[in-house]
């Protein structure tokens, strides 16, 4: 790579390693100052092995809980999560579970520290090459991440939520990415394998689009080479432990895919996502489909989609994944054996989306800043319907 390039690097702490919710959690909020943490949490979060562990170690401490957020979640949702903070006069949150609770905290940190409405925060992309980041200036709640699905939300920037129309809403802030993230087996071990096999084709995603990003750059080069490697042998592992008793062999696979995901969040924290994302926000906001299964069905489309412009980066897939020719492909050809192999669903037919939908799905996902990021552009939303159209 020739041209000159930005790289933004966190003040995350990264833990791993069994049991490190219970050792460490109290230590580290101490450490940043967090005396009045706000637990956020999905309702089948809050009934789980992370929600009990966290609620052990916090014991002696002033937690309040709000175990309300559901699958892609709302602008209401945020509002609510926030006000409960001023409320409580919270001081930092704790986000347990997938991508929504760590989505949820975030935004909730924006209007804490910007005001509201929310929505006039949210980044615009108007096709087909206009992007408005919003610039977010003031200092943020901490955030700690225990997340429980391998959806990386706990790495980025960035956040999506619906507003009232079922649009996904975007936001990116450097001040948001979580302070503390806790990547713990024994906190995801009673998740079923299938919700870590669907998150974890988005986090393999991540990595493929972060390769052929328009803002792309060397160091989320190496990062998106690696997490390629990790996950694809990871997310093998967790299905061939999935009917296993809590064995080492299980908690290590699943160490390793949460590791995956972590280093597939950090490449999209430069080296944005394109298409393939862009079209599943709208899936999940418009058609209701869960993000991960929309990314279990989608990655090998959008990797054709972008094959001819994006030869280079695939050829480095290629290698990556061991394929036996170095070319676009293969690497569908690769995604698509590895969503047999772990089980995952391979059709949008299958999912129980509404095929009436993909018109407008289409229509909506040409405002997508995925698109903007994409290397291929979509001069119409014919072509994203027609992508739509090869995954059902």
């Amino acid at each position: 790579m020739t041209d000159g390039f930005v790289y933004l690097s966190g003040r995350s702490k990264l833990a791993t390693g069994a049991g490190v919710v219970r050792r460490t959690l109290v230590d580290e909020l101490r450490a940043l100052n967090v005396k009045r943490p706000l637990l956020v949490m999905g309702g089948r979060s809050s009934r789980g092995a992370a929600a009990a562990a966290v609620r052990e170690a916090l014991s002696a401490t002033a937690l309040r809980e709000f175990a309300g957020v559901p699958q892609h979640s709302s602008v209401a949702t945020v509002d609510a999560v926030a006000q409960l903070a001023r409320d409580h006069d919270a001081d930092g949150f704790v986000a347990v579970g997938g991508g929504s609770a760590s989505d949820t905290a975030k935004g909730a940190a924006i209007l804490l520290a910007e005001g509201g409405p929310l929505e006039q925060h949210a980044n615009v992309f108007t096709p087909p090459d206009r992007y408005d980041q919003k610039t977010l200036p003031h200092a943020k709640l901490p955030i700690v991440a225990v997340p429980t699905t391998l959806s990386a939300a706990e790495v980025t920037p960035g956040l999506g939520v619906r507003d009232v129309h079922g649009h996904k809403l975007l936001f990116w802030d450097v001040q948001l990415v979580p302070r503390l993230i806790l990547l713990d087996p024994e906190a995801c071990a009673d998740v079923p394998a299938d919700v870590l096999l669907t998150t974890g084709m988005n986090a393999l995603a991540h990595c493929v689009e972060g390769l052929y990003s328009r803002s792309r750059n060397p160091i989320s080069e190496g990062l998106a080479l690696q997490g390629l490697r990790l996950l694809d042998a990871a997310l093998r592992a967790v299905r061939s432990t999935a009917s296993d008793d809590d064995t080492p062999a299980r908690s290590n696979a699943r160490l390793d895919a949460l590791v995956g995901a972590h280093v597939s969040g950090l490449v999209i924290s430069n080296a944005r996502v394109g298409i393939h994302h862009g079209t599943c926000h709208v899936l999940g906001a418009l058609g209701g489909l869960p993000h991960g299964v929309a990314n279990a069905v989608m990655l090998p489309h959008a990797i054709r989609y972008n094959r001819e412009i994006a030869a280079g980066p695939l050829k480095l897939a290629a290698h990556a994944f061991g394929c036996e020719h170095d070319d676009g492909e293969s690497v569908a050809r690769h995604v698509e054996q590895l969503q047999r192999a772990i089980g995952v669903p391979h059709r949008l037919r299958d999912t129980g989306l509404d095929r009436a939908l993909l018109p407008a799905i289409a229509r909506q996902a040409m405002g997508d800043r995925g698109l903007y990021f994409n290397p291929r552009r979509a001069e119409s939303a014919a072509e994203v319907e027609a992508l739509l159209e090869a995954a059902w």
